[in-house]
């Protein structure tokens, strides 16, 4: 599986993955879901030599936030959400920080609809709006990988059973909208290690 132009760095007690993509002809990058560690995240940046252009968020749960503003306001740069998930990031109680320790309240900088299509350099990343772990979840295909957040990990899927999810929601997007794609598309999920819808298809029980 080819993740040349991604870093995955697990951050924060649940060890979500924020990944950065670098566009390998610009350095331009975008931040994929920074939930916590700010330093450890700036000093990937800085180390890879990437410029970031934006955050990008596939959901806005406190453990997929917690970093935003920090690296916001160091690169001076727009977080960007579904527009399902606006409520999310606003508010400490759908978003539920409020109940881990520290009260999160986000204003994205910029709203986006399923199969909008954003440039990060020369590379064109692709919105995919996967309901179902929350109301506005999404995946992202950009340079060859997918990036799942909370909807499809390896060997299982994102709870449901949270504000705005549902289960039979969840799998319609999985089946719907994921595994209609190549099968050899590597996966890069929210938590966990990375798949291929392939392995997907043949293990994951869940679908």
């Amino acid at each position: 599986m080819n993740y040349k132009n991604f870093i995955i760095i697990p951050v924060g007690d649940l060890k979500v993955n924020c990944v950065i993509f670098i566009c390998p002809n610009t350095r331009s990058a975008a931040v994929l879901d920074p939930g916590d560690e700010p330093d450890k995240i700036i000093s990937e940046i800085e180390r890879n030599n990437a410029v970031p252009k934006m955050i990008i968020n596939t959901h806005c749960h406190y453990d997929h936030i917690g970093a935003v503003d920090m690296i916001r306001n160091e690169y001076k740069i727009p977080f960007c959400v579904h527009e399902y998930e606006e409520e999310y990031a606003s508010d400490p109680g759908k978003n539920y920080s409020i109940i881990s320790g520290k009260t999160i309240s986000l204003k994205p900088d910029l709203l986006f609809k399923d199969g909008q299509k954003i440039m990060i350099g020369d590379t064109e990343l692709t919105v995919i709006h996967t309901p179902g772990h929350t109301l506005g979840s999404c995946c992202f295909m950009i340079g060859g990988c997918l990036v799942s957040g909370d909807t499809l990990f390896a060997g299982s899927v994102g709870r449901a059973d949270l504000y705005g999810g549902d289960e039979n929601t969840l799998i319609n997007s999985i089946k719907s909208k994921i595994l209609v794609l190549d099968e050899d598309t590597p996966v890069i999920p929210g938590h966990g290690r990375t798949t291929t819808l392939k392995d997907e298809k043949r293990f994951n029980s869940f679908i």
